[in-house]
């Protein structure tokens, strides 16, 4: 296993400021083996899938903030949101069974390479694996495949 340094600029360097996190070893496992694919480091790797995922995390902050403040707004706009997507799902379906909405041969294809992308980069939570829990005399659980 060879580790691959990138050299940065001076001021790449100083843009991204280090700090010291607590992790579970299946976690940091998960991270190791995706640094190890992306050839790149468990920090760069961390960083920048915290980056990537930041938008997600503020329009949580929003929302927890909001609910503080609200929560019986917050989960009627939840609870909205809900079956706006519900409706969305049904439509799409009953359009697709009608034979109206027929996807081009290369754009299963291309949809094909983009899951195949997408899936290497999603959390475990994404891919088919359960989350971690904890057994019932308090031992990690070692994430597995769901049953499907």
């Amino acid at each position: 296993m060879h580790k691959v340094i990138h050299s940065l600029s001076p001021t790449a360097m100083t843009e991204r400021i280090r700090t010291t996190i607590s992790l579970d070893p299946e976690v940091h496992a998960i991270f190791t083996r995706m640094a190890d694919i992306a050839r790149t480091s468990v920090s760069r790797c961390m960083g920048d899938w915290l980056a990537d995922t930041a938008e997600g995390a503020q329009f949580v902050l929003l929302k927890m903030d909001e609910a503080r403040k609200s929560p019986m707004t917050v989960m009627r706009e939840f609870q909205a949101m809900s079956i706006g997507l519900q409706e969305e799902v049904e439509k799409t379906m009953t359009t697709m069974r009608s034979g109206k909405l027929k996807p081009k041969a290369e754009s299963v294809a291309s949809a094909s390479a983009s899951a195949l992308h997408v899936r290497s980069k999603a959390p475990s939570s994404l891919t088919g694996l359960k989350s971690r829990s904890k057994s019932q005399n308090g031992e990690a659980k070692v994430p597995r495949k769901v049953q499907k």
